[in-house]
């Protein structure tokens, strides 16, 4: 079983919901679908551990397109760069719902 899987949740935006602790497989399939996906990102981070998501999100955050992150509390300040960095803005939601309305307005 994968850590994660990406289904579609919208018109250019792919919901990606984090599942399983990464295997050294999984980072290597998730940073490839992220060096070539262009579009918007819902990560869903529901019943995942904060230290798991707080890992990998260290790990990823260079590499994500705009995204929207919801599920656990995690706070803002984990998804912030170094401005050294050509970024994408990646913002932590409450709700899904949230998550979703801005990923749209974006």
């Amino acid at each position: 079983m994968t850590a994660f899987t990406l289904t579609p949740a919208g018109k250019g935006i792919m919901r990606c919901k984090h599942t399983a602790p990464f295997s050294p497989d999984d980072v290597q399939a998730l940073a490839k679908f992220l060096e070539d996906y262009k579009e918007k990102l819902l990560i869903d981070l529901t019943h995942v551990s904060v230290d798991e998501c707080v890992r990998n999100i260290k790990n990823f955050r260079p590499m994500m397109p705009t995204s929207a992150v919801f599920g656990a509390p995690i706070g803002q300040e984990i998804l912030e760069l170094s401005k050294s960095y050509y970024e994408k803005e990646v913002r932590f939601f409450n709700s899904e719902r949230e998550a979703l309305d801005w990923l749209r307005e974006q």
